[in-house]
């Protein structure tokens, strides 16, 4: 096909300021609309073109980062051939991933851009976790998120899943839309202004291309049909491409996108996890880990019920996503020292394994003080005490004492085992892991009653993680 266009074209339509143009260098300026491996689809005033990468400027001297879709450079043009890419401008908004050539570090996958529609249909493909990482590399991005849920009319009602999205993003926009229907599709007018860049982030089989084409008014993407088992598909975009549609909006769809990691999002976590940072300036100590010391604010915020566990625990995942990214290295020295550190405690404990022998230890209980002896317990098993009902998490499983945890385990219900034998729900209050201890003889019954009467209408533990901590229970 060829693109060669030589009428003028502004490129202030395709979002170029003025400002952007670096005092003393020459060059023509131009929008990477495209990229194919080391080819470069470009746009500038004399239209579209392609263009290659200087090599001493980019391979030989590193003086430049390396072009991406959506990126404004410079470049020595050429009407009868391929121009010459000399300069990457300073970019206003980009997404960035490691590199998967060795030593390059930080690639930018898309530049230049105002808004991020984050994509999840709203069948199959919903999912709170990845729509909290979408939102986070959103906002590092230095772009405003805006969450699209597709295909409205697949199911009857979706308020469950808007009010959902927005808790977890309270200042972002939450639309729900149907291409089909056409649902939903007018409230994004606000965003579909001319010269601004919207990328698309999301999984393949959201509906990515046919919204793009129903924002274009014509069948500019291929799309492609769906499993009906899973709802998951292909991706029918090959390359990175910027698509300048007839309104003067322009998209950016990329394959690798749903491949994004975490890579430096300080920015990001801060904005998406606003809710989590406010209490890091309130613990007692500057330096609070926010694990075991005392005057946590983040752990108060937890045992309160005003911070969500699974926040906190969707921002620590993602804080080690980055670490992992940022220092790959570091990251797995620590998880060798961690396992090194089980091993250890399991070697000092290997004289007396409570996973096959009964423990009869006499101890104080952390939590009320209380001594507890092993007599009356009524079993030959003491997992907790008596007074106050309270463990510590000391297992990963049944009797191996090899977690290095050691929060404070709060028995938070009563549930009937096969034989009748009533157990404990414990829960940590640092980890959140659930565990099932059977009831002693010499149980405090009124703490007991107490907390067997609590509704499961509305449940202090999440009733899906039960049948784990049952099976593990059966077992010890």
């Amino acid at each position: 096909m060829d693109i060669k266009n030589y009428g003028k074209l502004n490129l202030v339509d395709y979002g170029f300021i003025p400002t952007m143009m670096p005092e003393d260098v020459s060059g023509t300026p131009a929008r990477i609309t495209a990229v194919y491996k080391e080819m470069y689809e470009l746009t500038c005033e004399y239209g579209h073109t392609y263009g290659r990468l200087k090599t001493s400027i980019y391979y030989r001297d590193g003086l430049e980062a390396f072009p991406t879709t959506g990126d404004f450079v410079l470049i020595n043009y050429n009407p009868s051939g391929d121009s010459q890419i000399i300069k990457t401008l300073n970019r206003k908004s980009f997404f960035s991933r490691r590199d998967p050539t060795p030593g390059r570090g930080e690639q930018a996958v898309a530049a230049n851009f105002d808004y991020v529609f984050i994509m999840q249909s709203l069948n199959f493909d919903f999912n709170i976790k990845r729509l909290e990482r979408y939102v986070t590399l959103a906002w590092q991005s230095v772009a405003v998120p805006v969450i699209v849920l597709t295909k409205a009319d697949l199911v009857d009602d979706c308020t469950e899943q808007v009010r959902a999205a927005e808790r977890i993003a309270k200042s972002v926009g939450v639309y729900a839309v149907s291409v089909k229907t056409e649902y939903g599709i007018t409230a994004l007018s606000e965003y579909l202004k001319p010269r601004k860049t919207i990328v698309f982030l999301g999984s393949s089989g959201v509906g990515k291309s046919s919204l793009v084409n129903a924002l274009a008014g014509d069948e500019i993407m291929t799309v492609k049909d769906i499993r009906e088992d899973d709802s998951k598909g292909r991706h029918t975009t090959t390359h990175r491409q910027l698509i300048m549609l007839n309104s003067g909006v322009m998209v950016i769809d990329t394959p690798g996108m749903r491949e994004l990691g975490m890579w430096d999002v300080s920015k990001g976590l801060g904005e998406a996890f606003g809710d989590v940072e406010r209490y890091f300036g309130r613990c007692k100590f500057s330096d609070c880990r926010h694990q075991t010391e005392p005057g946590c604010a983040v752990r108060a915020a937890i045992a309160s019920g005003e911070l969500p566990r699974e926040r906190w625990e969707s921002y620590l995942q993602l804080k080690r996503e980055a670490k992992f990214s940022d220092d790959k290295a570091g990251y797995l020295h620590e998880k060798q020292k961690r396992h090194k550190d089980i091993a250890k405690l399991q070697k000092q404990n290997k004289k007396v394994d409570y996973r096959h022998t009964a423990c009869a230890e006499s101890f104080t209980c952390k939590i009320c003080g209380t001594f507890i002896v092993p007599e009356g317990a009524g079993s030959q098993h003491r997992n907790h005490c008596p007074k106050c009902l309270s463990s510590i998490h000391v297992d990963n499983e049944p009797g191996d004492r090899a977690s290095l945890c050691k929060g404070i385990m709060d028995p938070i219900g009563v549930w009937v085992r096969k034989n009748g034998e009533w157990a404990i729900i414990h829960r940590c209050r640092l980890c959140g892991v659930l565990s099932s201890n059977r009831i002693a003889a010499d149980d405090n019954p009124t703490l007991l009653m107490s907390i067997a009467v609590k509704p499961l209408a509305t449940p202090p533990f999440p009733l899906g993680q039960l049948e784990q901590c049952f099976d593990n229970d059966s077992k010890s």
